[in-house]
């Protein structure tokens, strides 16, 4: 009995051993993802094992700034990132060969809502117009958070070229509100009730300007980069699609990831204005976004198409 025992003991040694030798083993993949919910299925994926099953170590790198987080992508420094539809496709005017590679957080007229427009409430703001002059938080310049607002203001009475941007992390709005550095600020969960407790909501949607069903962020690659590494790029969307489908069944425990990866209390966080994330990226699913950024940024719209990764066909 003793004998066979060392060998279990032994057998197990060895077992243990090789299950880090196996993830090691597996190609790593460099994401970067902005510290809010919209970026929740990476960190969904990471605790359930996605990445894993879909055959890739996932390098999970937080960074607040959306400006940042571009950089690290252009700049080889990350492989994957993510973005609202806004920044990628200034990106493209620029000549930047971002693509978008997987979607993200989703807005359609069936589900709640999953972000805000938040005041103040030590503000004097009930509408748009009364938006004129005053400062925005956004966690990036350039972005859906800064021409979202920009396209509702103009789209309902004010005007959008009186008002100033300033970025900063969603974390640190609560903050700005109390102190009075921002008055106004685009803002979903985990972020968005402890918003509310210095805050109120102007609007609960941009239907006006982007309509009815919109993609809000995407996950992107450098082109070049996704053209070389097809192969990793599937593996990341079945990941993200396996993670996407269990957020759709699970958002008690959603919350729970959320409330540990980003150091708040449970209780804080509603299931119901959890972020969705759709199963596939359509063209038109960015059309409206697209055409808002050239509004703002000056320059021809461009087929959505032209921002989607295309898998290579066989050769």
């Amino acid at each position: 009995m003793a004998q066979i025992s060392r060998r279990s003991v032994l057998a197990a040694g060895l077992a243990t051993l090789a299950r880090p030798a196996l993830a090691q083993s597996l190609p790593t993949l460099r994401v970067a993802y902005q510290p809010f919910q919209y970026s929740a299925q990476v960190l969904y994926a990471q605790e359930l094992g996605f990445f894993t099953k879909a055959g890739i170590a996932a390098d999970l790198q937080p960074i607040a700034f959306g400006s940042a987080l571009a950089s690290a992508v252009a700049a080889n420094a990350v492989d994957v990132g993510i973005a609202t539809v806004a920044t990628l496709a200034l990106a493209h005017h620029k000549g930047i060969p971002f693509v978008c590679i997987a979607p993200a957080a989703e807005f359609h007229a069936s589900a709640k809502n999953v972000a805000e427009l938040v005041v103040g409430k030590q503000t004097s703001i009930y509408a748009a117009k009364d938006m004129n002059g005053k400062t925005v938080g956004t966690p990036g310049l350039a972005t859906m958070g800064e021409y979202g607002v920009r396209a509702w203001v103009d789209a309902n009475g004010g005007d959008s070229s009186t008002l100033k941007f300033v970025e900063l992390p969603f974390s640190q709005m609560p903050s700005a509100f109390a102190s009075g550095r921002i008055d106004a600020a685009s803002i979903g969960e985990p972020f968005l009730s402890d918003a509310l407790k210095v805050g109120r909501a102007l609007t609960t949607s941009m239907e006006a300007v982007l309509g009815s069903d919109y993609l809000i962020t995407a996950w992107f690659a450098m082109a070049p980069w996704a053209a070389a590494h097809g192969d990793l790029v599937a593996r990341f969307a079945a990941a993200l699609r396996d993670a996407s489908a269990w957020a759709a069944k699970n958002p008690a425990k959603c919350v729970d990831i959320l409330a540990r990866t980003f150091h708040q209390d449970p209780a804080s966080i509603s299931p119901e204005l959890l972020a969705s994330f759709p199963q596939r990226l359509t063209p038109p699913m960015i059309t409206a976004e697209i055409g808002v950024t050239a509004r703002y940024a000056n320059f021809p719209p461009f087929p959505p198409e032209e921002l989607i990764y295309t898998p290579a066909g066989p050769r």
